[in-house]
Formats: C-alpha cells, structure tokens, sequence
C-alpha cells in the first residue's frame, strides 16, 4: 500500500504528455499499487482544482494554499481576498493541509517581505481551522525556521526534503514529519540520504511532487504516483528494510498527520 502524499495532477503538463492525461496516470498509478494521493495547491485556482479532483476520486485528499512563488506574483490589491480563499478552501471536507506554503529564495527576483507576510498569514490560518501544513522551503531554510518558531503549536511536513540530516534530526523533535521525493534516489545526493536514514520511523513520509523530480530510473520523464515505488525501495535500502516495511510505515505515518483513516 503506497500513500503518495504530494502531488500536482491539476498540471497541464498531464494533459499534454501523458496517455489519458490526469485521468489516466491516476488509473495507472492505482495499478502499480497506489492507495492514496493528495494533491497540493500552490495558489488559488489550483487550490480549487485539487479539491474538485478530491472530490471525483475516494482516495484523492486536497492541499490549499498559496506557494511563495505564487505570492509574489499576486497584486496588493488581491492579497486579502487570496487570503480569505484559502481559509474558505480549507473548510472543505475533503481538505487535510494548507500548503503548500513557506519560503523560495532560489531565483533572482524575491521579494523577501512578500514571501514571509504570506507564510506567516497562512500559519494561522491553518492554526484557526486546525490543520496540519505542508511546507516548500528552497534556500532559506534559517527563515523558515524562524516563521515557524512563531507557530510552535502547528504540526507540519517539510516536502521533498533537502535538507541536512541535523537540520531533519531538530524538525522531527519538534514533532515534524519530513517526506522524501524522487532525489533520494540520486547517485549523487549524499546529503538527502543521509537524512533519510535518521528520520525516526515513525516520522518519514514519501512523495512524488509528479509531474516533476521523476526517481532514477525514469529522470526525464514525466513524474506520476506509479513511480513511487522506486522512492521508496530507495527509503527502504537506505533504512535497510523491506520494501513492503517502507511502504507500510510511510503509509500510516502519512495517515496520521493528515488526519486519512486506512
């Protein structure tokens, strides 16, 4: 039983790249023994896309929430009303986290202000409505953590990690969950490893965030739940468990934290 526990199917690129397009790589995951997706918003209308794909699959969950890239591209003037969306959203039943949220200091443009008034906003947001959130950090890991020292009482996942294994290791002591994606199975990415192998067992999530970072041996392909197996045989090797072990305790650590009954 695997629980994909990010993924992006509202992505146009599903349509465009993949037989039967979302519809499609879902009845194609299933098969290769995939049990529960939730799909994550980044912004507002794919918010809303992730909840109407929740509601057409049992075992699809919905995400809400505005990414940080996403909040910098917003006008002042739709600030607050994006905002009251994503509380709105998260009322729905089918909703089990508000993310994806947090910080990108990756690309040249930022707006540092912009990003940090976002996160902070939907932290208690998630708090009001209690739920857990998902959170995106890229190169500003020191700011995430000090947004989220605001917020001690809010439970989160850290998605497709990158981070240090001390940095994993001071997260999961908080009560954190840490999820790992399609780089854990890099040859080159000691660092992602060597967190994976310290994430207590009762912490450690796996992901897809299809379409994008597809695991060895599909990098370059189009990213979907199947591949996932890969991921985790991957968790599996680095923990030296069973495949069927790794899948069984991400699966009901995902469970937990979103709140989803097996």
């Amino acid at each position: 039983m695997l629980f994909d526990s990010h993924a992006h199917y509202d992505d146009d690129r599903f349509a465009l790249e993949f037989e039967g397009g979302t519809d499609g790589a879902i009845a194609k995951a299933t098969r290769e023994g995939v049990s529960y997706i939730v799909n994550v918003g980044s912004n507002i209308e794919t918010s809303k896309n992730s909840i109407a794909l929740a509601e057409k699959y049992s075992f699809i969950y919905a995400v809400v929430g505005i990414h940080p890239s996403d909040a910098q591209r917003l006008t002042a003037d739709k600030i607050d009303s994006a905002l009251y969306e994503v509380e709105r959203l998260a009322a729905h039943e089918k909703v089990v986290a508000v993310g994806e949220i947090g910080l990108d200091y990756h690309y040249d443009y930022l707006d540092k202000e912009r990003q940090a008034y976002f996160f902070d906003a939907q932290m208690a947001i998630a708090r009001k409505v209690h739920l857990p959130v998902v959170i995106h950090t890229r190169d500003a890991f020191g700011d995430t953590i000090d947004i989220l020292n605001r917020h001690p009482d809010i439970t989160g996942v850290m998605h497709s990690y990158s981070g240090s294994a001390e940095s994993a290791r001071q997260l999961c002591d908080r009560g954190w969950y840490i999820s790992f994606s399609g780089p854990v199975t890099y040859k080159n990415a000691n660092k992602v490893k060597e967190a994976a192998a310290i994430v207590p067992s009762d912490r450690i999530m796996i992901e897809t965030d299809c379409p994008y970072l597809p695991p060895v041996p599909h990098r370059g392909e189009i990213n979907y739940s199947g591949y996932m197996k890969h991921t985790c045989q991957a968790v599996a090797d680095i923990r030296g468990i069973t495949f069927e072990e790794a899948a069984r305790i991400t699966c009901e650590n995902a469970s937990r934290f979103f709140g989803i009954s097996l």
